[in-house]
């Protein structure tokens, strides 16, 4: 099925789950399996390895890991972060960033999580915004954007765990996923039109770039069988991975009060509904063609959705 993140408040976030059949719900699956314990507050995202499941809580510093098919818990990582994001597994290791302090754009890092010992083992500074990370063939692609500023992505090769190039962009990178040996950067601020951008993961070298003619500062990246999708507001957007332009006109408008998390997994489209930002949230599930097939509550603020199978 797919996890839901409920970000939560600054002492307590949840988990929620809809099986693939979207015929079962449950609600905070991690304090259901282990009664007494939390994941801790404004919880960020998940991420896997084998059998695993790695969930980031940057307001208490601390990834809670486990079994990833039963949620029972195994560890907890509690030092080596100072307001981590998003994580990622290569080459037998996990790498998280990290924002630190709010008002530095530069003192950003990423935590090397050794995955025998679960604990973290080294750092690497990437001098830039580290939010959004992916990896493919021993290197960590970090897009150095947040809220319209910066305008990069960063290359780290993890055999030496230092910086291998930075990637000028142009705009300030929102979201980004790999396809067939390319990584798509989602760019956009508060002004300009938006940007979608292509880039050789063999050269690491710029290959397209489509501007998105009146579409400011688009979000939320996906990529499901064959198809870009991504948010601007309320709206919901689609076209064909080999597109060389992106139509201004929306799939679908969503229904969500105030549009959050946003995911599409095997041909499905969850919209997640922040709502006030004080009551607990809703989850609409639409088909590609923006038909709702499933609306639900959920924990405060849903904030994003993984598949696990």
């Amino acid at each position: 099925g797919v996890l839901i993140v409920n970000e939560g408040n600054g002492s307590a976030g949840t988990i929620s789950y809809v099986s693939t059949d979207l015929l079962t719900i449950r609600q905070d699956i991690f304090g259901t399996e282990n009664p007494g314990q939390g994941v801790g507050g404004y919880v960020q995202s998940i991420f896997f390895d084998e059998n695993r499941a790695f969930i980031v809580s940057n307001a208490a510093n601390k990834i809670t890991v486990v079994n990833r098919y039963t949620f029972e818990f195994i560890a907890t990582i509690e030092t080596g972060f100072d307001v981590p994001r998003y994580g990622v597994i290569e080459n037998g290791k996990a790498y998280v960033t990290n924002l630190g302090s709010f008002s530095d754009l530069t003192d950003d890092f990423i935590s090397v999580i050794d995955l025998s010992t679960l604990q973290v083992n080294n750092t690497i500074p990437v001098n830039a915004i580290a939010e959004r990370i992916e990896a493919s063939n021993g290197k960590l692609y970090i897009s150095n954007g947040s809220y319209g500023e910066g305008n990069s992505v960063t290359v780290v090769n993890t055999s030496s765990n230092t910086i291998e190039t930075t990637i000028d962009l142009g705009l300030s990178p929102s979201s980004m996923e790999k396809e067939n040996g390319f990584l798509y950067v989602l760019c956009g601020n508060f002004m300009d039109d938006s940007k979608l951008i292509r880039i050789n993961l063999a050269t690491n070298e710029k290959v397209s770039e489509i501007t998105m003619t009146v579409l400011v500062n688009a979000q939320n990246l996906n990529i499901d069988e064959g198809r870009f999708y991504f948010t601007v507001n309320s709206e919901v957007y689609s076209e064909n991975i080999s597109s060389s332009t992106i139509s201004a006109i929306p799939l679908f408008s969503s229904t969500a009060t105030t549009l959050y998390g946003f995911g599409v997994q095997d041909g499905k489209i969850f919209v997640g509904d922040a709502k006030d930002y004080a009551s607990d949230g809703e989850v609409f599930i639409y088909t590609t063609s923006g038909v709702l097939q499933k609306q639900f509550s959920v924990g405060l603020i849903p904030n994003g959705f993984y598949l696990n199978n």
